[in-house]
């Protein structure tokens, strides 16, 4: 096991790094190494397990364009996707997206902070069309996502 200075400071340097080799430029790349570093300590995970992409689906031409980082779980290699919505904002829940119990998009059902989040979202049942309208379990972000299909009528109506 490492010190918490040598983790620390691995941090650092996966930030330096990534910031000055990215392909989408410095300020994106630091984006991305930042949401990167954040979700491993969220979820207790090393740097290798989390690799990030920008979202095409949400994105904006502002300051903090949305970040995808997908966890690789070391044991079982199952993957979970993170929309890092604003990333240049450390204290912003992190939202785990799924497939939309009506349309199948990939949208956010659930706010992780830590690793006691993605644990009671992963506890409930999966969620079916039926319990939509009833939940209080989904994050305000799911209502028109950009991510729902036209014909989803929780989907953005243009």
């Amino acid at each position: 096991m490492t010190s918490l200075a040598e983790r620390a400071h691995a941090a650092a340097v996966f930030i330096r790094h990534h910031t000055a080799v990215s392909p989408h430029g410095r300020y994106r790349g630091e984006e991305h190494a930042r949401t990167a570093v954040r979700l491993a300590a969220a979820l207790g995970l090393g740097l290798d397990q989390i690799t990030t992409a920008p979202d095409w689906q949400r994105r904006r031409n502002t300051p903090g364009e949305p970040v995808l980082a997908t966890a690789t779980c070391p044991d079982t290699n199952e993957t979970y996707v993170f929309l890092a919505r604003f990333p240049i904002y450390d204290d912003e829940a992190f939202e785990l997206l799924g497939p939309c119990p009506e349309c199948s998009g990939q949208v956010p059902l659930a706010l992780i902070r830590h690793l006691a989040d993605l644990g009671t979202y992963l506890a409930r049942p999966p969620l079916t069309p039926e319990d939509l309208p009833h939940t209080q379990t989904l994050p305000d972000s799911f209502t028109d996502d950009e991510a729902h299909t036209s014909t989803c009528h929780y989907g953005q109506t243009l």
